[in-house]
């Protein structure tokens, strides 16, 4: 038997303390699927416990429909600017699942590139995820005051 719960994204606390005790209690043969899509509220939590640099980083992406080109966007913002940003976001994930944001099992936004020809061990640039440009875009504008929150 299926059975499907929906609660509001993120789950009250108790609810999912009361699913918890229902599944221990329910023993191994019970699964839990939890929903793992990025959605504008989760971009917007997500963003807002990042940091400036990681914020112009997401910028980039958005400016280059989808894609951070590695060395244009360090002969812009200095040789060091694309540490820190990747490292940021999975901190941030990670924060989020343990506070009921979203799934753990989420999968990251931005996925790196192969190395940079002319830099050693830099990567050339990163992509957004299929499907998360509007949903970042969107993100980025209500942290800029631009857009409506749903």
């Amino acid at each position: 038997m299926e059975i499907v719960i929906r609660v509001p994204d993120p789950a009250p606390p108790e609810v999912l303390s009361a699913l918890a005790d229902l599944m221990a209690r329910i023993g191994p043969g019970a699964t839990v699927t939890t929903d793992a899509e990025w959605t504008v509220d989760r971009a917007v939590k997500l963003l807002r416990d990042t940091n400036a640099r990681t914020l112009l980083f997401v910028e980039a992406a958005i400016e280059g429909e989808g894609w951070v080109d590695g060395p244009a966007f360090r002969a812009k913002w200095g040789d060091g600017a694309l540490r820190g940003p990747s490292q940021s976001i999975t901190k941030a994930i990670k924060r989020g699942a343990e506070q009921g944001h979203w799934s753990p099992g989420i999968t990251p936004p931005f996925r790196p590139t192969t190395p940079d020809k002319d830099g050693w061990s830099k990567t050339g640039g990163y992509y957004l995820a299929d499907g998360l440009l509007p949903i970042f875009a969107e993100a980025m504008a209500i942290l800029r005051g631009k857009g409506t929150s749903s």
